[in-house]
């Protein structure tokens, strides 16, 4: 793999990173919540909890976190050792929350030609 993708796929990471703790700060409803995550500070919804798990493929459990939103680097609050780069879990063989390639439209028999679908055929 050549420096330029892994460098694509590190920044895709960091972006949704982003988007994810960018939408939470945006949200300013208010609903009860089961789990007990807090990042840089602010406390996750389930629903955030639950992206940021798909993300980094693997559970994350109550506790108050740091991340660099940087780099990915994220640790223990009131602990400034890296304890990992978010994603990591994602690149370990045989983790069944590992990111895998969804079939295509055609490839699950959803694509349809122009007029297949008013005609009846």
């Amino acid at each position: 793999m050549n420096i330029l993708t892994h460098q694509k796929k590190l920044h895709v990471k960091i972006i949704a990173v982003v988007a994810v703790l960018f939408g939470f700060l945006m949200t300013t409803e208010v609903y009860a919540q089961s789990r007990r995550i807090y990042v840089n500070g602010i406390r996750m919804t389930d629903k955030q909890v639950s992206q940021l798990e798909y993300y980094a493929c693997t559970p994350i459990p109550n506790g108050n976190y740091w991340m660099n939103l940087l780099n990915g680097a994220w640790g223990y609050f009131g602990n400034f050792k890296v304890q990992g780069y978010f994603g990591d879990q994602c690149k370990k063989p045989g983790n069944a929350q590992a990111y895998q390639r969804r079939q295509s439209l055609s490839e699950r028999g959803m694509l349809y030609s122009p007029g297949e679908i008013l005609s009846g055929r």
